[in-house]
């Protein structure tokens, strides 16, 4: 039995990677929870442009207390499932789940990101602010690998749209003299998939931890919408969760090791510190800004920082819970040759049900 739900899960992961196949980052989602975005570049680096590319007595007793509260949070999470069975969890306890990215709940997260670019590459074309659209979306698995570790199988898949460069032209009758123009064309299609995986050994609150591989996989359907490569890299994530506030970090990294010699290497940092108050069970305020830094770039083009931040909440419609929220960010640091300067998102998360065999250990008793 176990062996099946194994095979099960295999198939599962292979038909993600394959069937739903660019450079996503993580970001804070409503919950605390890593969302995903894909920084799409108004694309010229084709042109020169660079890429851009989260006491014995006294020691015994302690050791029962933090058993003891952690096998209360065990029994809050066995009580939650039983109650997601039965159509009957309020929406602050789905809330109180989603903060811990370690649940065991199952996600289908859809996300839109706005950007606004500018630079010097823009301004040497006599062009406005570009806007870059992305949506992205990421079903969230939660697996119960063993007796002791989680498992958390997360694909995310960018749908971008961006205006992109088919010629320039040389213009002579302006008054200022001779200038060279350009002309776009709106570009939408699928980006890189980043296939993220993580697998944490501390998955009940307060402090939750895991780390994994996050690949990187050059799925774009045009070369405007993806890096042209494949990249791989170490991910990491730590959260501290109260009644109050959530606190953590995700750091993730990706070198490239195989594409289109004539693109870009990717070798790219992103972090993403995670702040977020609870205002109420359900409803939070916060921040979780993706900082990067493209470390093949040239000085004044490798750093992107954002400040910001939004609100968030999970309703109800009908049975089903689903989070929502809009945060806002402005980039304080951003590539002088073209990076994004304001950032809107939107997310619509609605809370699947996972299937049993998710909940049982594959490995151990």
């Amino acid at each position: 039995m176990k062996y099946n739900r194994l095979i099960a899960s295999l198939i599962l992961m292979a038909t993600f990677t394959i069937t739903v196949p660019s450079i996503p980052m993580a970001q804070g989602s409503a919950d605390g929870f890593p969302s995903f975005h894909q920084n799409s570049l108004f694309p010229v680096d084709e042109y020169r442009f660079s890429n851009l590319l989260d006491l014995s007595g006294q020691e015994n007793s302690g050791i029962l207390l933090s058993q003891a509260a952690a096998d209360a949070v065990l029994a809050r999470e066995e009580i939650a499932k039983v109650k997601e069975e039965a159509g009957e969890m309020t929406r602050d306890q789905v809330a109180e789940l989603m903060a811990n990215p370690f649940s065991y709940l199952w996600f289908g997260m859809i996300q839109n990101d706005s950007y606004w670019y500018s630079g010097d590459a823009l301004d040497a074309i006599n062009e406005s602010d570009k806007v870059v659209n992305t949506t992205t979306i990421q079903p969230v698995m939660s697996l119960q690998w063993s007796e002791e570790w989680r498992l958390i199988f997360r694909p995310v898949i960018p749908i971008q749209s961006v205006d992109t460069v088919t010629g320039f032209n040389f213009i002579t009758d302006e008054p200022e003299g001779p200038m060279i123009g350009a002309d776009f064309e709106r570009e939408t299609g699928l980006g890189d998939i980043v296939l993220w995986t993580a697998f944490s050994p501390q998955y009940t609150p307060p402090l939750v931890y895991g780390f994994g591989p996050t690949i990187m996989m050059d799925t774009a359907s045009d070369k405007w919408l993806g890096t042209g490569k494949w990249s791989a890299g170490p991910m990491g994530t730590i959260v501290h969760i109260t009644d109050k506030w959530i606190v953590g970090a995700v750091a993730q990294h990706w070198w490239s090791f195989a594409g289109d010699s004539d693109r870009n290497e990717v070798n790219l940092t992103d972090i993403q510190p995670i702040l977020r108050y609870r205002l109420s069970p359900s409803t939070n305020i916060g921040f979780a800004p993706n900082i990067r830094c493209n470390w093949d770039a040239d000085s004044g083009e490798q750093w992107t920082v954002p400040i910001g931040g939004g609100i968030s909440t999970v309703l109800m419609l009908g049975k089903l819970p689903v989070a929502v929220g809009v945060e806002y960010y402005y980039y304080v640091e951003t590539p002088d040759s073209l990076g994004p300067k304001h950032q809107f998102r939107f997310f619509f998360t609605p809370v699947l049900p996972a299937p049993d065999w998710s909940r049982i250990p594959f490995f151990g008793k």
